[in-house]
């Protein structure tokens, strides 16, 4: 039985991925700032990295952890719809994630996939509960992260990102459309509110990453719904297409961008010698290559390469439902 993908997940995902990589290539490459002698350009550095840490950093992990959620909701339910064993699946696809997470964490220390692969279990007994009671948990786990961490934050989206596959606002957009734009709405009121518990947060604990994530929330939610508000219009579909390639082989291509990023840093002696405006250049000449190589790949292949590993370490085999390539 071949179940339709829900494209916009799929957009968002590849949304998150470009936001990641300004971050893990800042947190893995130690850059030096360009002199305030150089006038423009330090001032145009000055100006990105002020943008980075106010719009882009605690921002799109937390997306990818919500879309996990989802993920994990639409697999449970699609395995249960085929008779298959969902719970055993489900584990062990986390089982071949803690592998690939482990591998990368090597590599990658600030990485998300080893702590989604245990943190994931946790979501198998909440599958059963009502839309509303979970609705609850996610924001009880997203409060206590300001005690317990990034672990409470990532659970708190993991829930939320359950929460939202049960109601199904990702495949009946239409419908709601008048909630989306409310939700939208509303965040963008809210973010100068969320930048000024930032500085708060920061100021009374110290704790810069928890505040980058606690202030970052109500422009996540405004990045998630105006990008699905957007992908409405078929004309917008087509212009941001690039983010569904990037999306369809988000394992691949987060996992590359480590890859690419350690192996320029070796050829080009990065470390310690590049202003960070040139790591956001090579950051966006990544993207780019992906955003190409993705393409080439989605038009020969079902799905990435990891992606594969990873359904036939779940499966044990090429499942029926994914031996023909579908765009």
């Amino acid at each position: 039985m071949f179940v339709k993908r829900i494209d916009t997940l799929d957009y968002l995902r590849g949304f998150a991925l470009v936001g990641i990589i300004f971050i893990n290539i800042l947190q893995m490459v130690p850059y030096v700032r360009i002199p305030p002698e150089y006038g423009f350009w330090s001032r145009l550095e000055q100006g990105i990295l002020t943008f980075v840490y106010h719009a882009v950093y605690g921002r799109f992990y937390t997306i990818f952890s919500f879309l996990f959620g989802v993920g994990f909701y639409l697999f449970i339910s699609r395995a249960r719809e085929r008779g298959d064993q969902a719970n055993v699946l489900f584990v062990r696809r986390l089982l071949i994630l803690l592998v690939f997470g482990f591998v990368h964490h090597q590599y990658q220390p600030g990485e998300a996939l080893l702590m989604y692969a245990i943190l994931g279990f946790l979501l198998l007994p909440l599958y059963r509960l009502k839309p509303g009671a979970n609705l609850a948990a996610g924001m009880l786990f997203l409060a206590s992260g300001c005690w317990i961490g990034p672990i409470g934050i990532s659970l708190g989206m993991f829930v939320l990102g359950l929460w939202a596959g049960q109601s199904r606002i990702f495949e009946q957009v239409k419908r709601h459309k008048k909630r989306w734009i409310i939700a939208q709405a509303v965040s963008l009121v809210l973010i100068p509110f969320g930048l000024w518990a930032e500085r708060e947060i920061v100021d009374a604990t110290g704790l810069v990453d928890i505040a980058m994530v606690a202030g970052g929330l109500a422009e996540d939610v405004f990045y998630v719904t105006t990008l699905t508000i957007l992908l409405e219009f078929p004309f917008m579909k087509l212009w941001l297409m690039p983010l569904n390639r990037l999306g369809r082989m988000a394992l691949t291509n987060y996992i590359m961008q480590t890859v690419l990023i350690l192996a320029m840093d070796a050829v080009l002696n990065l470390s310690g010698h590049a202003y960070y405006l040139i790591l956001a250049m090579i950051a966006a000449e990544i993207l780019v290559i992906q955003a190409i190589c993705s393409t080439m790949w989605l038009h020969r292949f079902a799905m990435g390469p990891l992606e594969w590993l990873w359904r036939i370490g779940t499966y044990g085999k090429i499942p029926e439902h994914y031996r023909s390539k579908h765009n």
